[in-house]
């Protein structure tokens, strides 16, 4: 069989550049509307700094390049300045659709989930300009702490709890001896069935009570984690609303019109599918509520109105629905011009006038514009298209009214939930189930000669490597038989080969979280209706990989790994799990701090071997770490190795000042040399 897509080396950067880039352009926004410059400067250099960190770190020397460049324009400006410079925010915004740009380059095609809109002809600037809104997706989540931590509590109770129901069902096999020998005794005539009913009738009262009210705090328990759960899934629509604002910025200067951009519900948290399309959608909707609906500063003063347009769009939920509001406070449809285009298309005859619900079901068949010609903001009825084809996607609905010189708003209903992959259906053992296709990497006929048994348990050498050999069959508790096929899945956790009976093929499927309550492994992500309306499991790669990254030796077999784990200290996500693969991959236990000060935290609960400390850091930076260690008895004799974006001579030598054993440059990694350094710190 063929090898299947290589490892996707940009996974995390892809989430953390995403983060970082929303929260530049917010930054530029903010500066741009008069936020405390000096504040908004440090937040910016913090990010761009970041960013070029991560970039250097995976090798993208461009996208570092950018996110420097964006550094030195703003570095002179750190101590503060009144208005913002002539041109710095324009300039800064081109870096930034720059640097998005070359992120959009790095996104995996999503699975296809419905008809694309039609294709337009369009000028270059518009192109440009609309290359840059597709490649922005809103598909990264970042886990908040408060609910990690609140999970792993909710799990460690019901744990908790459930072993105490397991300790008090052992006494269901003496429950069963005494109702054994009470129908005996009875039977015999024996004077003790009296006792023995009493005996059986306590322990099962103190059981039942037990048990029930174990249960019910265990089901109150799960219900809040799966809460919790489906929170840490879903993207904030603050991202989507600082993309609109965007849009909204940039149409009106390119049309010389005043507009202000308001919004509500950015707290609200939406699977990213739905935030994608929504995004896809409402971008045309608010530059077309600035084309077409907000007059120009003469006009709205003529009639009365703030010099100001203002266009505004709310998010609220309801009844299991995403509800989106976007008014204006402009014109409002031009039924007459309406009227005139649809008679021209012949949708309308001579005689006849349009309603408002008239015009707007004219509109969503796309193709109609009162643009008095194409520009490269509107003129092509495009933008309703694709309106009309993300709510037939999304099986939404749309409303529509407006006011003569009152403005016009659109009403628009989506579902909630929408979860749709591209998976890999494969069978062992009588049993389904689902892989999605992002982390399969190969499929291979078993040949008995690769297959070898190690301290580790059973291995398979594929592609020159030798890979941990996991039996689906056996990772779901069925009974266990020799696989014919072998998947190989991989991540930046590493690679397993999946023992399987046989490969059905690709599909695309809406993955939907298991019941609750329902009894499943680790293991399984979620469910998925096949077209006869059977489930189907589907498997998390990572827990795979973890599972078979965590086979232990067997007592008496020594371990290669060092006895004290190591700890990284980065901000940058990218940098955090990119040396927590290379150092686990190499054998070694690794615990991850966001920040100098959780590092240290960590420090004082837990012995490490070794530490990589990042320098530019917000709050305390590495180089105060390490001077903070270096006056501390217990935790001074900890190697350190700093691993940092700052390249100069004058970090070099503070850092040796500092304490650092050794100096990475993250745009020069080396990941031999790094490992090498670290078994020598280590002897």
């Amino acid at each position: 069989m063929s090898p299947l897509p290589p490892r996707d080396a940009y996974r995390y950067f892809r989430v953390e550049a995403r983060d970082l880039w929303d929260g530049l352009q917010r930054g530029v926004l903010d500066l741009e509307k008069g936020a405390p410059a000096k504040e908004a400067v440090a937040a910016l250099l913090r990010q761009a700094h970041t960013l070029k960190g991560a970039a250097r770190i995976v090798g993208l020397n461009a996208v570092a390049g950018l996110a420097h460049q964006m550094e030195e324009e703003l570095e002179p400006l750190r101590e503060g300045f009144n208005p913002p410079l002539p041109g710095l925010v324009e300039h800064l915004f081109a870096v930034l659709d720059e640097i998005n740009g070359k992120l959009g380059d790095l996104e995996i095609p999503p699975a296809t989930q419905g008809a694309a809109p039609p294709a337009s002809v369009a000028g270059p600037k518009e192109a440009d300009h609309r290359s840059v809104q597709e490649s922005h997706r809103l598909d990264s989540v970042r886990l908040g702490v408060s609910d990690l931590n609140e999970v792993m509590e909710i799990q460690r109770e019901t744990g908790a709890r459930l072993t105490l129901l397991r300790r008090h069902s052992v006494g269901l096999s003496q429950a069963k001896r005494l109702a054994h020998s009470l129908t005996e005794a009875r039977t015999q005539g024996s004077p003790q069935w009296k006792a023995q009913a009493a005996e059986l009738e306590a322990w099962l009262d103190g059981f039942e009570r037990v048990s029930l009210s174990t249960l019910e705090a265990a089901a109150r328990d799960l219900d809040v984690a799966h809460a919790r759960i489906g929170r840490m899934r879903l993207s904030p629509a603050s991202a989507l609303f600082a993309y609109l604002e965007r849009t909204c910025r940039d149409a009106a200067g390119s049309l010389g019109k005043s507009v202000r951009f308001v919004s509500l519900g950015g707290d609200l948290r939406l699977d990213a599918p739905v935030l994608q399309a929504l995004q896809d959608t409402l971008q045309h909707i608010v530059r077309n509520a600035v084309v077409h609906g907000i007059e120009d500063a003469a006009a709205r003063l003529k009639a009365g109105k703030p010099e100001f347009g203002v266009v505004r769009v709310d998010l609220t939920l309801l009844h299991g629905r995403a509800v989106v509001r976007c008014t204006d406070d402009g014109q409002g449809l031009d039924l007459a011009a309406l009227e005139k285009i649809a008679r021209a298309h012949g949708h309308l005859p001579s005689a006849s006038s349009l309603s408002v619900e008239e015009a707007c079901a004219l509109l969503l068949r796309g193709g109609l514009s009162t643009s008095k010609g194409v520009t490269q903001l509107a003129g092509r009825g495009v933008g309703m298209d694709i309106l009309r084809a993300t709510l037939e996607r999304l099986n939404g609905n749309l409303q529509m009214r407006s006011s003569p010189g009152q403005g016009l708003e659109l009403r628009i209903e989506v579902p909630l939930a929408l979860s749709a992959y591209e998976v890999l259906e494969v069978e062992s053992g009588g049993l389904r189930a689902l892989i999605p296709f992002g982390a399969v990497r190969s499929a291979h006929y078993l040949n008995p000669a690769d297959l070898s048994k190690t301290e580790r348990g059973e291995t398979i050498l594929m592609a020159g490597e030798a890979l941990p050999l996991l039996a689906l069959d056996a990772c779901l508790g069925t009974p266990r038989r020799r696989p014919r096929m072998a998947v190989l899945i991989g991540d930046t956790l590493g690679s397993v080969a999946l023992g399987v009976d046989r490969i059905s093929g690709l599909r695309d499927a809406v993955i939907q979280p298991l019941p609750e309550l329902t009894p499943s492994s680790d293991l399984v992500v979620g469910t998925c209706l096949d077209s006869a309306g059977n489930p189907c499991l589907v498997l998390d790669p990572e827990c795979l990989i973890r599972a078979a990254r965590e086979h232990r030796p067997p007592s008496g077999v020594e371990s290669t790994a060092p006895r004290l784990p190591l700890l990284v200290v980065d901000d940058s996500l990218t940098t955090r799990m990119l040396e927590q693969g290379i150092l686990e991959t190499a054998g070694y236990s690794v615990d991850l701090a966001a920040s100098a000060e959780e590092g240290l935290a960590k420090l004082r609960l837990r012995r490490y071997g070794l530490l990589l400390v990042d320098v530019e850091m917000p709050g305390m930076n590495g180089f105060a770490l390490l001077e903070l260690l270096k006056g501390d008895p217990l935790l001074s004799a900890i190697p350190a190795i700093l691993v940092t974006s700052c390249a100069s001579q004058e970090d070099k030598l503070r850092g040796a000042a500092a304490g650092a054993r050794d100096y990475i440059v993250k745009g020069e990694f080396d990941q031999a040399r790094l490992l090498a350094r670290i078994r020598d710190l280590l002897v």
